[in-house]
């Protein structure tokens, strides 16, 4: 079986055990100086929003400490964006550099989009618009920066930063 079919069996599984309430995915590591998830972690979750008709897009996103005694929002205009997928790249782009700047080493990412979430978590995955190539390349490099960074898929009902738009 190959990576890709992989990992789309398991997150269709995942997604039907999640809608059951019998299962809640841990996260991927895809970055930072240590290897496995540690305890306790900033969790950032992040969305974007196109408008095909005004081309109106924007990203928001909602980072909780890892104390959970901080709770920062943020929302934004991406100007000139092409598409919903890359508003969703954007947020989790904007998502962790706002960790980072807010001194955050320890950063749980969590997104409804399943390609991106996927383009970042299977080795070998390549991504066809130059958007997305630029963005996973910039995430990638920027998790370098923290001391661990992990990331889930996460339906969209249960992403908080949906709800800011």
């Amino acid at each position: 079986m190959s990576p890709r079919l992989f990992l789309a069996t398991l997150a269709m599984r995942s997604i039907k055990a999640y809608a059951k309430g019998i299962y809640v995915p841990v996260y991927t590591t895809i970055g930072g100086t240590h290897m496995f998830q540690p305890a306790f972690f900033s969790l950032v979750q992040t969305d974007g929003s196109y408008y095909h008709k005004s081309r109106y897009s924007r990203v928001s996103n909602i980072l909780t400490t890892a104390s959970g005694n901080e709770v920062y929002k943020r929302m934004f205009e991406i100007p000139d964006a092409v598409s919903s997928t890359e508003t969703e790249w954007a947020s989790v782009y904007y998502g962790l550099q706002f960790a980072i700047e807010k001194s955050q080493p320890l950063i749980a990412i969590e997104n409804d989009n399943l390609g991106v979430i996927s383009a970042l978590t299977v080795p070998n995955t390549n991504v066809r618009q130059e958007y997305a190539k630029y963005y996973k390349y910039s995430i990638l490099r920027m998790t370098q920066q923290t001391a661990w960074t992990g990331i889930r898929w996460i339906p969209r009902e249960k992403n908080r930063a949906d709800k800011l738009f």
